[in-house]
């Protein structure tokens, strides 16, 4: 069994990671979503794995990409901030060109979970600038063989 914390919108705070901590276990790695991608290696020093990131609209000098697609446990991920793809429907076509299963997002910092057709589409929201009254959140991917199992957790 492997775990996967999803963070996006960290906006240079990581201190509401502690919110969540004694919920996450140890997870095998943190995928970094975009907006302060320098977080990333922080954050997963804290959950002590390791990272992936991409950048966001508010990482203009980082190197990192503005998209990934990732295979692990026989699913295919697709991350990406979300800012140059408009809607929902594009990232179901940008994940059915790119063979994937998942597609993980941000941007909106208001965290969603919803399938479309054959494929799952998350927004972890924003650790630090969450808009919704649930407060900050995240997302947890449990992968066992070929089943995946995603939560979305809030601070409240």
């Amino acid at each position: 069994m492997s775990s996967i914390v999803v963070i996006s919108d960290s906006h240079g705070s990581i201190e509401n990671l502690s919110l969540f901590t004694a919920r996450l276990g140890q997870p095998d790695a943190l995928w970094h979503l975009g907006d302060c991608t320098e977080d990333a290696p922080r954050l997963a020093q804290r959950l002590n794995c390791g990272f992936v990131s991409v950048r966001g609209n508010c990482d203009p000098f980082s190197s990192q990409p503005l998209m990934q697609v990732i295979d692990w446990h026989r699913k295919r991920f697709l991350l990406l901030h979300g800012h140059t793809v408009g809607g929902r429907l594009n990232l179901y076509y940008l994940a059915k060109e790119h063979g994937c299963d998942v597609v993980l997002f941000g941007h909106s910092h208001v965290p969603s979970m919803e399938r479309q057709d054959d494929v799952l589409l998350i927004n972890p929201g924003s650790l630090s600038r969450p808009r919704t009254s649930k407060g900050p959140s995240l997302a947890v991917l449990t992968l066992n063989d070929q089943d995946l199992d995603a939560k979305l957790l809030f601070s409240v």
